[in-house]
């Protein structure tokens, strides 16, 4: 929230001095990895009450969607950020007898702020290419569920269910390397290619409310994104 209130000052003061030359809009959409490595020991871990339980999902790779507003002047490119991710694990098993499921379902949401150079910027005609390097810097929240559920056919009875809901907030870095092409005076093609690394991570609590079991949301991976950049021109 600090870094977000010191770049709306330093938006106002460019602004104010005449320093600022676009305002941008972006959106990307691309895909993500995500470590998450306690989580998949919990799944490994994890004794289910059935014979035969596998481990069906262990936290793949999702698509990603990222939003960006910024200013741009000379070569500097700085702004806000929001983004969204979610991935999930899955262990159990299910047959003509019934079934016996654990779930763990974890979304992200990534606030921050973010710092673009540009390396140079080539004229191809009518386009213009662009290369750029980018630290992206901020929070993590974690918002988790905890599912399981036990049911079987010839005892109903015996069935049971439970849900849990888990939080944490990691701090993250993320170094980038992309390119802007250039379509026209107002909207840029934008690709990008980073990792992110969840320096800070703090534990979700998971299991028994009574007797938590403390585990890291472990978001850390490679990030590729494709997507729009609008300007604002601010300066005629």
């Amino acid at each position: 929230m600090k870094r977000i209130l010191l770049f709306i000052c330093l938006v106002l003061s460019a602004v104010r001095f005449g320093q600022a030359q676009s305002l941008t809009v972006e959106y990307n959409i691309g895909h993500g990895s995500y470590q998450m490595s306690e989580m998949k020991d919990r799944l490994k871990d994890l004794a289910l009450p059935v014979v035969n339980a596998q481990t069906t999902d262990k936290f793949p790779g999702y698509v990603t969607q990222d939003t960006r507003i910024g200013i741009e002047w000379k070569r500097n490119h700085a702004g806000v950020l929001f983004n969204y991710m979610n991935t999930a694990g899955k262990k159990g098993v299910a047959d003509y007898s019934g079934h016996c499921n654990y779930e763990l379902h974890n979304k992200g949401y990534k606030l921050g702020a973010f710092y673009r150079f540009r390396l140079t910027k080539e004229e191809l005609g009518i386009f213009t290419f662009e290369p750029y390097v980018q630290l992206s810097s901020g929070v993590v929240l974690t918002r988790g569920k905890e599912l399981y559920s036990l049911f079987i056919e010839s005892a109903p009875e015996s069935s049971n269910q439970s849900k849990n809901k888990y939080s944490g907030t990691n701090i993250f870095l993320e170094p980038t390397f992309g390119i802007k092409f250039g379509l026209c005076r107002n909207i840029a093609l934008n690709l990008s290619v980073g990792y992110e690394w969840d320096a800070v991570k703090e534990d979700c609590q998971l299991g028994n409310p009574k007797s938590p079991l403390p585990v890291e949301v472990d978001w850390s991976g490679y990030r590729a994104q494709a997507g729009l950049v609008f300007y604002l021109n601010l300066k005629k």
